[in-house]
């Protein structure tokens, strides 16, 4: 008699077992990960943000004043100058290993056979996008101005300007008239011929922002991304006005289509809609322009980020800071102030540099 071993198979139920428990240690895994992957993106952002902090101090021992948000030539028309609106990150560049891209912004140029004189023309207009005479140092892309956390970063196309998620702060001023004054803005940066010094901040330099982030822009409705630009006057006098635009079904978006993408898509452009924030509304909140008009629409600007809880801060003394969305903000009803004390609670106070505010905790 011969004997047979016999081979036993898994049943239906038993592969259906193992299964469940596959999906199950998955389930319990996939969040581990991606929580892994996004303090990954958090901390080289925080690093992108160290360097850019640092470069400004650079940049502040070599001419002895902050870069100003905005400044540049103007002596007539935009082919010819670039009207002062020459960006603050762009005179940033020799700090961050970028000397032979500034060395192109700051010569004079050719492109497409047309002549460029140093610095460059207007930030917009017919030297832009597909024109064969498109001003190069603007389409480039530079990678420390780019968050890992923004999934919209590095989706430029070839023919569209540098995009950037990290921004100055011009303090609690809402107007875009006081964030484009050449005297002394509320913040650290001003335009044109501002002449910011550390010793003119002083509430102390651990205690007043400098830069942060912000998602950027599309043309969607979406809060963190998109920027109302028809909310009205309102919106520079009372911070809160912003609020009204946003759905009462889902506060992820406005309740208007009325929105565009100022913020991050021209690195070149220094007003305050592109490359500028404003402590009036806590960070993730709306931002709300008061007319459609990219340089001279105000309101409030605050910063965004995809790191969960709110965004990262680089202070004055080039300390980087995790800012809560959740931080008290005083009264956003209130109108801005022009001197003393901010009216929107610590997180005014962060964005004055000489408001004599005394910040203990954030």
């Amino acid at each position: 008699m011969v004997c047979r071993n016999r081979v036993r198979g898994f049943t239906l139920v038993e592969l259906l077992v193992v299964i469940a428990i596959i999906g199950i240690l998955i389930a319990l895994l996939l969040p581990a990960v991606q929580a892994a992957r996004e303090a990954a993106r958090r901390s080289q952002c925080t690093n992108n943000l160290k360097q850019l902090a640092l470069a400004v101090h650079n940049y502040v021992d070599t001419y002895n004043v902050f870069p100003a948000k905005k400044q540049g030539t103007s002596q007539g028309g935009c082919d010819n100058c670039n009207g002062q609106f020459g960006s603050g990150l762009m005179r940033l560049l020799p700090y961050i290993e970028q000397q032979a891209l500034f060395d192109q912004w700051s010569s004079s140029q050719n492109y497409g056979g047309t002549s460029f004189a140093p610095f460059g023309p207007c930030p917009w207009g017919p030297h832009e996008g597909a024109n064969a005479t498109a001003y190069m140092p603007y389409r480039q892309q530079v990678n420390t101005l780019l968050c890992p956390s923004d999934g919209n970063g590095p989706g430029k196309g070839a023919l569209d300007y540098g995009r950037n998620n990290y921004l100055f702060c011009v303090g609690d001023s809402l107007t875009q008239a006081t964030n484009n004054s050449s005297t002394n803005p509320r913040g650290i940066f001003g335009n044109y011929g501002s002449k910011i010094t550390f010793a003119l901040i002083t509430d102390g330099t651990s205690n007043t922002l400098l830069l942060s982030e912000h998602l950027v822009g599309t043309p969607a409705q979406m809060i963190l991304r998109g920027t109302v630009h028809t909310a009205g006057t309102g919106v520079e006098t009372s911070p809160a006005t912003c609020l009204t635009y946003v759905s009462t079904t889902d506060p992820r978006v406005y309740n208007t289509a009325s929105v565009t993408s100022w913020v991050g898509v021209r690195w070149a452009h220094g007003s305050t809609s592109h490359i500028g924030f404003n402590t009036a509304l806590p960070p993730n909140n709306p931002s709300c322009g008061s007319t459609n008009n990219d340089d001279s629409s105000g309101g409030p600007f605050p910063p965004t980020s995809n790191h969960p809880g709110g965004v990262n801060c680089a202070m004055a003394d080039a300390s980087v800071r995790f800012i809560s969305e959740t931080i008290n903000a005083g009264n956003t009803a209130a109108a801005p102030a022009t001197s003393g004390a901010s009216n929107y609670g610590v997180w005014g106070a962060l964005g004055t540099k000489e408001g004599g505010e005394t910040v203990n905790d954030f």
